[in-house]
């Protein structure tokens, strides 16, 4: 927290147009965060989030002296190859790489060399590593952008498709193909990835899985029947965003209601419970959404609350048969609370004929067991 406050400050600096003072505390705080993640407790992700945000800052300062004279521009690309190349990279060999992509825009003929100096440097260091191959797919892609960042897109796109196997690259190829309109071969790249992949890979959340950028290339493109067909397959996957999309799509072909009934029936049949479910909240659809809990009672006492009000015969009866296996298994008094808390629960939906009917019998059933009995006994009084 300490410093992602410093980090703040040397955003105001830079906005102060204080360019270098920004830069120079920005690497200083991200070779402390590298150093800290060699032993600190990171697991709450909090160090890696100052980290990341450490990297857009450096950016944002080299994007800003890429703006002024040469003086400033050689301070600056120095001061990063000098950090890129301490020992504390070791071992984070994505970030080293992070950084030094950070230089890349500060970048003349003269300076690039070094740049590429300080890369075969590296590459002939890495030669001893246990995966040798990783630092040479970032080698690849550094040289690449700085290439590009010397002589265009246009110019480098031999060497950008000498590489189309690191996904880095194949990336930066679908987005300069649809710069260039060219949605075919954005589609081609795409699909190539798409289709290795098996669906378990899909990151839903991700812009850049290949699923979701496939998507993005048919609605640039316009292409009303792909990106039906597209939408569909990320629905049926379990992004439940695409219900969403794919009503506004069929809204505007006037298709809506006749889709409506089958869409639903795919999504059931796609396994995908969490999303069909809450598809089905959301469209009030409350008589699909009791078959669907009855059939399979997961996370009953989530989804009770929304049927309830309509069902409340049906909801009690799974609660029943619900607490009544769990007690069934439960062998200690964490358990019995949580069998509880249940019970309290179908208390709160005016279960409560279903409740003392049911505390009765686990009474008798279970009447060595003193842990569960007491546990019962509290939630009766509130009967």
């Amino acid at each position: 927290m300490d410093m992602q406050d410093c980090l703040d400050m040397c955003a105001e600096t830079l906005e102060m147009r204080g360019y270098m003072v920004a830069l120079e505390a920005a690497t200083y705080i991200l070779v402390s965060g590298v150093k800290l993640a060699f032993h600190a407790d990171s697991s709450s992700g909090m160090l890696t989030e100052v980290i990341m945000c450490t990297y857009e800052l450096i950016e944002k300062c080299a994007k800003e002296i890429e703006k002024q004279d040469k003086q400033m521009r050689d301070q600056a690309f120095a001061l990063i190859i000098k950090e890129a190349k301490k020992s504390v990279f070791d071992g984070w060999t994505d970030w080293r790489y992070d950084l030094l992509k950070c230089g890349i825009c500060l970048c003349d003929e003269k300076s690039a060399k070094k740049l590429e100096k300080v890369l075969d440097t590296l590459l002939e260091v890495s030669r001893e590593d246990y995966y040798p191959e990783y630092t040479k797919k970032e080698d690849l892609i550094v040289r690449y952008l700085l290439h590009r960042h010397l002589y265009s897109k246009k110019n480098m796109q031999k060497e950008l498709y000498q590489n189309i196997s690191i996904n880095e690259l194949r990336i930066i190829a679908i987005k300069d193909a649809m710069e260039d309109e060219n949605y075919d071969e954005a589609e081609k790249l795409c699909l190539e990835k798409a289709n290795e992949e098996e669906t378990w890979h899909y990151h839903c959340s991700d812009p850049e899985d290949w699923n979701n950028m496939l998507y993005d290339i048919y609605k640039t493109a316009n292409n009303k029947e792909k990106q039906i067909a597209q939408a569909k397959k990320l629905l049926l996957m379990g992004n439940e965003k695409f219900w969403d999309v794919l009503k506004q799509i069929y809204n505007e072909c006037g298709v809506w209601n006749e889709n409506y009934e089958n869409l639903l029936d795919e999504l059931k049949d796609s396994k995908r419970t969490v999303c069909y479910r809450s598809i089905l909240i959301s469209e009030n659809e409350k008589k699909r959404l009791l078959d669907e809990v009855m059939e399979n009672p997961c996370d009953l006492f989530y989804y009770g609350k929304y049927l309830v009000k309509e069902y409340p015969e049906q909801v009690y009866e799974l609660c029943y048969k619900e607490i009544s296996e769990n007690c069934a298994r439960a062998k200690d008094r964490r358990e019995y609370k949580k069998i509880t808390k249940k019970i309290d629960q179908l208390i709160k939906w005016k279960g409560n004929d279903t409740a003392k009917l049911l505390i009765g019998e686990l009474k008798q059933t279970y009447s060595r067991k003193t842990a569960l009995l007491d546990e019962l006994e509290k939630v009766e009084k509130k009967l």
